[in-house]
């Protein structure tokens, strides 16, 4: 039979080198234009989409579209970079 020995009762050391923290990419100017423009794009989306569900399909079609043209300039603008 094995034996197990248990030392619960002593703290373990745990040995921390330091922290990781999360640090804001250098040199990402865009990223306030980047913000913008995907505000733009969900605000527009969603009422491009009550536009479509109620008013006219037509004109929420476009809306849509052109929401989806704005966020392929973000994606643009994130892949440059």
């Amino acid at each position: 039979m094995t034996e197990y020995n248990d030392n619960s009762s002593q703290p373990e050391e745990i040995q921390t080198t330091g922290r990781r923290r999360h640090r804001k990419p250098k040199g990402d100017n865009m990223l306030p234009f980047r913000n913008v423009l995907n505000i733009i794009f969900m605000l527009l989306a969603l009422a491009g989409v009550v536009v479509y569900l109620w008013v006219d399909d037509t004109v929420g079609t476009y809306m849509v579209l052109a929401a989806m043209v704005i966020k392929m300039v973000e994606c643009c603008i994130r892949m440059i970079k």
